[in-house]
């Protein structure tokens, strides 16, 4: 049996990326909520199916549900380790040069998902 390789997806453009944020930026109550309930559960279903449908429309590609879930869950990984990357660098002692803030895309994730970069919470 020959197992054949998983195709490569199309890489995210800059442009899909910035809609992307906007689109959960505008549900982000509804899928950031930490709440497992069913009725919560069917709601970012909803939700996700929702935006899946306007970055398709928007951008003329075909994007699935998981591919968008994980694009926006490794924006959020990266945001987290560049910030706490800066925070750390800002922290250390001695002359030289400042430590490079968080991008604007990273500030942005921040902005929309605040609970996961509250590091003293966790």
């Amino acid at each position: 049996m020959e197992q054949s390789k998983k195709k490569r997806g199309e890489n995210w453009t800059f442009e899909e990326k910035e809609i992307l944020r906007q689109l959960i930026s505008e549900s982000a109550h509804i899928l950031e909520n930490k709440s497992t309930k069913t009725n919560t559960n069917m709601l970012k279903s909803k939700e996700w199916q929702n935006i899946t449908n306007k970055l398709n429309e928007l951008m003329g590609r075909n994007r699935t549900n998981g591919e968008i879930k994980l694009a926006w869950k490794r924006m959020k990984l990266a945001a987290k380790a560049n910030f706490s990357l800066h925070r750390r660098e800002q922290s250390q002692t001695g002359s030289g040069k400042k430590p490079p803030s968080p991008s604007p895309e990273d500030l942005a994730a921040m902005s929309i998902a605040p609970h996961r970069f509250c590091f003293r919470c966790e």
